[in-house]
């Protein structure tokens, strides 16, 4: 079974570039990568969400014990806990309005059957049947797989 709706992938950009690329697309099912060379800026950028979306932060001293790898933790846990709260809001949001779920299903390629079945609910009738298809759209909206990514490299964040 395919992961992934989309056909293509935001590649890494430079440092600053796309070290954030995941909040801004992965909500949207649109797959990206981080740069993960400069975990200092990734600090700063994560102390900067950490204050955006009110979440805790400690800071990680440059010197700390494993400093390196802590800090790139730190911040890909930040940014999947930033992806998934803006992802389950664009979830919760109304079809039929002009909004981020909209947006969500517009971005999809046209050849996705979730797209085709999304134009049609558009032209549907108000009633059950719309409604039953408007939520099983909304059940099968995904995100993109950027977290697969993190997990399986995380043995790799080592200092240095």
């Amino acid at each position: 079974m395919k992961r992934e709706y989309h056909t293509f992938m935001i590649p890494v950009m430079g440092t600053g570039t796309s070290a954030d690329t995941p909040i801004r697309v992965a909500p949207f099912g649109i797959t990206s990568v981080i740069s993960l060379v400069d975990d200092l800026l990734l600090e700063q950028i994560r102390a900067h969400y950490s204050e955006l979306y009110q979440l805790p932060f400690t800071p990680i001293p440059r010197h700390a014990p494993d400093g390196r790898a802590r800090r790139i933790t730190a911040y890909l846990d930040a940014v999947e806990e930033i992806v998934r709260f803006k992802f389950e809001a664009i979830k919760a949001l109304p079809f039929l309005a002009d909004n981020d779920k909209s947006l969500y299903f517009e971005l999809l390629p046209d050849e996705v059957p979730l797209k085709r079945e999304y134009r049609t609910m558009l032209q549907m009738e108000p009633g059950p049947e719309r409604d039953a298809l408007a939520q099983d759209l909304t059940i099968r909206m995904r995100l993109s797989q950027w977290q697969l990514w993190k997990w399986e490299s995380m043995s790799t964040f080592k200092s240095h």
